[in-house]
């Protein structure tokens, strides 16, 4: 192999450059991103970028440009991947320029889904998937402003948290009973809702979004299924987002919601890969997934450069991922299993505690809250599929430590 295309320039595709150069690959390495910005961190966005857009964190990009120019990686930046041509072993380029590639990874990610109605593209009416989407939003974000968030998944969760933080008035919607309720499960979206509510946010779950009314370009009021009326100076709109499998379609490559890649990342055609938000992947727990996390989209990249380089790769891992909001650091690990036997560690009123999802002793599930610790081991707990007694998870005088060396 002699050159590899890396088609994202994200979390994914930075550490899939960086790892090939790593493993000693002396080749041709090509990164192409359709934004301007070299790779950078995404956590970023809804909290640190918020706040002061024109003074983001010291470490929010990857590598500095010298990096990838000491590395020797050709980076193509601000412009977009039209096609894979695979009879050419290569990737065009909008404008038409071939890019010949042995291999190629696509880390081709997501955008953000839409809502369906007038005013879903107004001028006030928010996405965030990027750099500029958070620049563009922190605009409306000035203390007084009347924000409506729709949807309390984690984006939406943490942009009302960094939205009260600037002074906003929030209001947040979300269909479901409880934000971030899929993630969490019910009895801890709801400790979440309350926490939101316990800080001056307007909590409307259950509800969903009718219309909006849009006045010279932007939204100015929000109606919801129940006939009520929001009045507002933006809205925050997280819905999830689309994966972007149209490269990989057009190609003739098997997807579903997702690139279908096996455990070394590889599509159904031999040369190609893929990592990050966009591969649907063997589940830890059986079935198919496709992750939307930040260590996933490392981990697997990482685990794609190897695959691509002919290393022995089995890559499956369970779900970890983490929320800041307010002074809350929400980690979790693993899934809720039906029927889950939940054991609290730690009182949620003190808003600091783990809780242990089971499925009869097997831990398949580990959320802590306050707790960083506590995932330290309690992700390798959920790894091992360790077994334990729910008193002994209860106990704090009971090392999780112990519990674990018991499981080895």
């Amino acid at each position: 192999m002699k050159s590899v295309a890396v088609i994202g320039a994200n979390l994914a595709g930075g550490r899939a450059v960086e790892a090939l150069r790593q493993a000693g690959f002396d080749g041709r390495i090509t990164l192409i991103g359709e934004e301007p910005w070299r790779p950078y961190e995404r956590p970023p966005l809804s909290k640190e970028v918020l706040w002061d857009p024109a003074n983001v964190p010291d470490n929010f990009f990857l590598h500095d440009e010298a990096w990838y120019a000491a590395n020797r990686i050709d980076m193509r930046l601000g412009v977009r991947a039209e096609a894979l041509d695979l009879a050419a072993s290569g990737v065009r380029l909008a404008g038409g320029e071939l890019i010949m590639a042995d291999r190629i990874l696509l880390a081709t990610g997501g955008s953000a889904r839409k809502l369906n109605m007038e005013g879903a593209d107004a001028a006030n009416v928010h996405y965030l998937r990027t750099r500029d989407d958070a620049t563009r939003m922190a605009a409306d974000l000035k203390d007084g402003a009347r924000i409506v968030i729709v949807g309390m998944g984690v984006i939406g969760a943490e942009v009302a948290a960094s939205a009260v933080k600037l002074g906003c008035r929030v209001t947040a919607i979300e269909p479901l009973a409880a934000p971030m309720i899929r993630a969490l499960g019910p009895q801890f979206g709801q400790w979440l809702g309350e926490e939101h509510r316990r800080r001056g946010v307007d909590t409307r779950f259950g509800r969903g979004v009718n219309a909006m009314k849009v006045t010279g370009g932007r939204v100015t009021q929000v109606e919801l299924d129940d006939g009520s009326l929001i009045d507002c100076d933006a809205v925050v709109v997280g819905v999830g987002i689309v994966p972007e499998i149209s490269l990989a379609r057009d190609a003739g490559i098997v997807t579903n919601n997702g690139i279908i890649v096996d455990r070394q990342c590889r599509t159904g055609n031999a040369n190609v890969f893929a990592a990050g938000d966009v591969a649907e992947q063997d589940s830890f727990f059986g079935g198919h997934i496709r992750q939307e996390t930040y260590q996933n989209a490392a981990d697997q990249a990482q685990a794609a450069a190897l695959a691509m380089l002919g290393q022995e790769v089995d890559y499956c891992k369970p779900i970890w991922y983490w929320s800041d909001q307010f002074d809350l650091n929400i980690q979790f690990c693993g899934h809720i299993p039906v029927q889950a036997e939940v054991t609290l560690r730690g009182d949620p009123a003190s808003n600091q505690f783990a809780a242990f999802f089971q499925s009869g002793e097997t831990i398949e599930g580990v959320l802590t809250v306050n707790r960083a610790p506590d995932m330290g081991i309690g992700k390798r707990l959920v790894e091992r599929r360790a077994k334990a007694q729910a008193a002994q998870l209860a106990d704090a005088d009971v090392s999780l430590r112990d519990i674990l060396k018991q499981a080895s």
